[in-house]
Formats: structure tokens, sequence, C-alpha cells
């Protein structure tokens, strides 16, 4: 892009930026989606982890667990 001329890059400067702006609106808004995602899927090992928990404190401790 840089190899354009100079006043090509002027005149296009504000459509330029436009997309550069939306291109990084579009990350943001995908990685926070990323980050909830995340913090859901923590959210759900968590209670599974803890049912596991519950489980395997009810079984006798003479059987054997994988």
């Amino acid at each position: 892009m840089t190899d354009l001329p100079v006043d090509v890059l002027a005149e296009y400067r504000m459509e330029i930026a436009a997309e550069f702006e939306a291109y990084f609106s579009s990350i943001t808004e995908h990685i926070a989606c990323l980050d909830e995602e995340r913090a859901r899927v923590l959210h759900e090992a968590r209670a599974a982890t803890e049912a596991y928990a519950r489980l395997i404190s009810t079984i006798p401790a003479g059987k054997d667990l994988p």
C-alpha cells in the first residue's frame, strides 16, 4: 500500500483510515466474544470439577477410580 504515489494515498486517506478502523473494531468485537466464551467455559469447567469432587467424596474409599 505504501508503494502508491503520495497524492493517491492523500486522496484516499479517509477511505483507508475507515477500512482500518472497521478492521480494528471487528477484531476488538471478536476478541471480546472469545473472552466471554472463555469465561463461560471456565465457569462450566469449575462447576463440573465441583460436581466430580462431590461424586468422588460419596464413593467409598475402597473403590478404585480411573
